[in-house]
């Protein structure tokens, strides 16, 4: 079955965070972690046990010329610097948490929160064909995987670091950004998006062309012990030329394969690299059939170091990939992986990812998504059921790894993994193998995680920490913080509790496991801090500006106090998260709407913390039942005006997002209306990609066929126009109209973006023949509208262009809608231009309304303090 495999499953269009507290410059913290995959509760349950994570910024942004690759659009390729100081010393020192700095674009730069991985399984061996083997490899680099900061709930990255060499990926809601070597240019790293590869990488899966194992007789047992899955995996002889020696070919398919776990362990599959066989001599495998190969790997390789074989394969012409399916513990467990011969001239690092994720999906158990014999048929629609069956639903928010989503408009989402079909049926065949042991380490004795102290008192704490399998037993050790000399303490037991602290006094701890083959390395170090004198609690504990996704929540200062903790969880959930503040106040955002939460705060002094305060539970307002959508910049380019029928607004940045949905226009079904829309920027923004959306049937979504109404790539600042027809079986019904324009490609309807900005408006949909006559211009409109300065203080200035002398009201009201501020004005023909004053009114968000006699306009307002 041939298939192009399109470059936009790569974009992978994650989400941004769902939720997040922020104190002053204080990072984004996630508070609703019941919907964090297994990767990011990874980092999550680090941060929680305050484990310390290194900060690292080893690569920026060169200036330099990039060697030209074909099949990326102009300008897309950053040319990348390496620090090889800071690499060499990440690989030397191995810190097991990982602050990553890296740059996006011009404009930004990520922080990736990263956990370190044992990719190498124990007895891990570097083979080659030469027979010089073992080679020494181990030690040679050191893996990650984590998530973007800032988007937790919905973000992946897998980084792989060598002594003078990074490469991975990481993907948010921008699309999947890539650092991999230039193979071109010798030396040279690059970065790009994929969504900016224009050139369609050749894909060919023939595993429903292969006669498949069916073992009647396999015997499969109760969960084993590890559940991991250890691969072999083999290099051929094209690949070790194309990348110019074995250290080179073993670096790339180790970081190759980084991806590929990745992927896996958000399933919650452990997997790990057995053995890496590379050819330095000819291969002897097909080159014009991948069926071919795959049975002449399995006739090579009778036995082999590993629960499944792959072969990774540059040799060849596109001729695809192919596995046996749900052959793990069997003598059939081999997978065929050929790398397109395009490679060298368009980079495709993430399809060699998803191409190997998929033949391997093919091993552990799972059909294509599009086959018949699923729990309820097809999984989607994307492609011809295999079965005679009738297809599935079109899939949400793109498909997944095992689908041909690639095929249609859908595209395939890397952040949708496998599915709970595919994922489920994948962690049956994995925990009921008899076959698998255990993942283990390269060193064969990992250190301790979890460590954490607890029932710290004044002259004693505990410390605890997570077993670790094969643990003869642990050296716990602690010290004065300002001291060289470490308390070391030996126990077989999981905790350690310490007596004779001095109170008031800082110490810090660390703890590393004993195992009859050595000693791993230590645990992270963490820190605590003895109880001392009082410490008062918080007072005034209260909730307020309450919307549906975000809440103010204040307190009133405590004597002595030098920060706070404030807690918070949703309450449904026994698990509270904490993030320490300076102030007396947190701004709560990304919140659920219609959802109860519970907080509180204790003080933090210097000889330790107070009691918490008194639970205070609120709860959010109730939603819209529309997905959120916005950009999280305009500072560079907005929406500037949108006109159709009566709903003519003009504005400057609203932040990412208006809601204009007070604002409403009738339109008849079967008519044809004028939408006018117009961009601000500031200076030069390039190509700017609009989209409108009109939920036509009124199911709050904007996904059903028919409802993106037009797609525009312009430059253009001018105000610009499209046509819009209704259709003639469009809900009667007020609906949504949602515009957006994104910087740096076209957004999805439901997508936060880094920069760009969307407005909802409402529709009035009315049966055919009901309006009079299509919407005509009003003389009363006003025009070129300027607020400023927004933020504001105590004095706010209005100027706008009048075409008659009438009567316009001008109102302010706050996010609930109370009128806090009104005039009512004469204006002139032509230009206005007035001050009002605005002492009475709080530092608040507020909405400045102006009504003439026939639209209405409003403008969102945030007074400081």
């Amino acid at each position: 079955m041939s298939f192009i495999l399109k470059n936009r499953l790569l974009a992978a269009a994650f989400a941004w965070i769902s939720f997040g507290v922020f104190a002053q410059d204080l990072p984004v913290i996630r508070v609703d972690q019941q919907n964090l995959s297994p990767v990011a509760l990874q980092v999550a349950a680090a941060k929680e046990q305050h484990q310390p994570f290194a900060f690292s910024n080893p690569l920026a942004l060169s200036g330099e010329p990039v060697y030209a690759l074909r099949g990326v659009e102009e300008n897309a390729l950053k040319s990348v610097v390496a620090d090889t100081r800071l690499l060499g010393k990440l690989v030397s020192e191995r810190p097991q948490w990982l602050s990553l700095e890296l740059p996006v674009n011009e404009r930004s730069f990520a922080i990736l929160d990263l956990v370190r991985v044992d990719l190498l399984s124990d007895g891990f061996q570097l083979q080659t064909s030469d027979g010089n083997g073992p080679v020494s490899f181990e030690g040679h680099a050191v893996y990650y995987r984590g998530v973007v900061r800032g988007s937790e709930g919905s973000s992946l990255a897998s980084i792989s670091i060598f002594p003078d060499l990074l490469i991975g990926s990481f993907s948010s809601g921008a699309g999947n950004i890539v650092i991999q070597p230039n193979y071109e240019a010798p030396g040279q790293l690059i970065l790009y998006n994929d969504l900016d590869i224009t050139e369609d990488v050749p894909f060919e899966c023939y595993s429903d062309q292969l006669e498949q194992f069916h073992s009647k007789t396999s015997p499969r047992g109760p969960q084993s012990a590890g559940g991991c899955v250890k691969v072999y995996i083999e290099c051929d002889y094209a690949l070790y030329v194309n990348k110019g020696g074995i250290s080179a070919t073993a670096s790339w398919i180790t970081a190759v394969f980084n991806n590929v776990a990745t992927l896996y362990a958000n399933e919650s599959v452990p997997t790990a690299i057995s053995e890496i066989f590379i050819w330095t001599t000819e291969d002897g495998y097909s080159k014009t059939s991948s069926i071919t190969a795959l049975n002449q790997f399995k006739t090579k390789r009778p036995t082999f170091n590993g629960d499944i074989a792959h072969l990774a394969a540059l040799g060849g012409n596109n001729i695809g990939g192919v596995a046996w399916l749900d052959v793990l513990c069997t003598s059939y467990r081999y997978a065929y992986s050929n790398i397109s011969s395009t490679y060298k001239s368009v980079p495709t690092y993430s399809w060699t990812v998803e191409v190997m994720t998929h033949e391997m999906g093919h091993n552990l158990g799972s059909n294509h998504t599009h086959w018949c014999g699923w729990t309820g048929g097809p999984i989607d629609n994307c492609y011809t059921p295999e079965g005679g069956c009738s297809a599935g639903p079109p899939p949400q928010n793109g498909g997944t790894i095992m689908s041909y989503c690639h095929l249609t408009s859908y595209g395939i989402n890397f952040s949708n993994g496998f599915g709970p079909l595919p994922g489920d049926k994948i962690r049956s065949e994995v925990g009921g193998a008899y076959c698998l042991g255990t993942c283990g380490g390269s060193g064969g004795c990992t250190a301790p995680t979890g460590l954490n102290i607890t029932n710290i008192g004044q002259t004693s704490a505990k410390g605890n920490w997570n077993a670790v399998s094969g643990a003869l037993s642990y050296k716990f050790e602690y010290k004065v913080s300002s001291s060289g000399t470490w308390t070391v303490a030996s126990t077989t037991g999981t905790s350690y509790t310490m007596t004779g602290l001095s109170p008031s006094t800082t110490y810090n701890t660390r703890v590393k496991t004993v195992c009859s083959s050595g000693e791993s390395s230590y645990s992270g170090t963490v820190d605590f801090t003895t109880a001392g004198g009082t410490c008062p609690t918080p007072a005034n504990l209260a909730a307020s500006n309450i919307t549906e996704t975000s809440a103010t929540v204040t307190w009133s200062a405590a004597s002595g106090a030098l920060s706070y903790n404030f807690q918070y969880k949703l309450s449904s959930s026994s698990t509270w998260y904490q993030v320490n503040v300076p102030g007396t106040g947190v701004n709560m955002t990304g919140m659920t709407p219609g959802t109860n939460y519970d907080v509180r705060v204790q003080s933090v002094c210097s000889g330790g913390t107070s009691a918490f305060t008194a639970v205070l539970t609120f709860k959010t307002l109730n939603g819209s039942g529309y997905c959120a959508s916005k950009g999280n910049n305009s500072t560079y380019e907005w929406i500037k005006r949108v006109k159709l029928g009566s709903i003519d607004r003009s504005s400057g940045s609203d932040n990412g997002y208006y809601d204009g949905t007070a604002l409403v226009t009738d339109v008849s079904k079967g008519s044809t209306y004028t939408l006018n829309y117009q961009a601000g920027t500031t200076g030069s923004s390039g190509n700017l990609y609009w989209r409108v959306w009109i939920d036509f049937n009124n199911n709050k979504s904007f996904n059903d066929a028919g409802e993106l109404l037009f797609s525009k790539k312009t430059n253009s600042t001018n105000l610009l126009s499209a046509n819009i027809t209704i259709p003639t079986g469009a809900a009667t019904a007020k609906v949504r109209m949602r515009v957006a324009v994104k910087y740096g490609g076209y957004s999805s309807s439901c997508q936060t973006f880094p920069y760009g900005e969307v407005e909802d408006y409402s529709i009035n949909i009315k049966a055919a023949g009901s309006l009079e006559g299509p919407v005509e211009e009003f003389s009363s409109a006003l025009e070129d509208l300027l607020v400023s300065p927004n933020p504001f203080d105590q004095t706010l200035r209005l100027s706008f262009f009048s075409p008659i002398e009438q009567a316009v009201a001008l109102d302010i009201v706050d996010a609930y809608g109370r009128r806090a501020f009104e005039q009512q004005l004469q204006v002139t023909a032509g230009s206005n231009a007035l001050s009002l004053q605005t002492s009475g009114l709080t530092p608040a968000n507020y909405y400045l309304r102006l009504r003439c006699s026939d639209r209405q306009y409003l403008f969102k307002l945030i007074k400081m303090e």
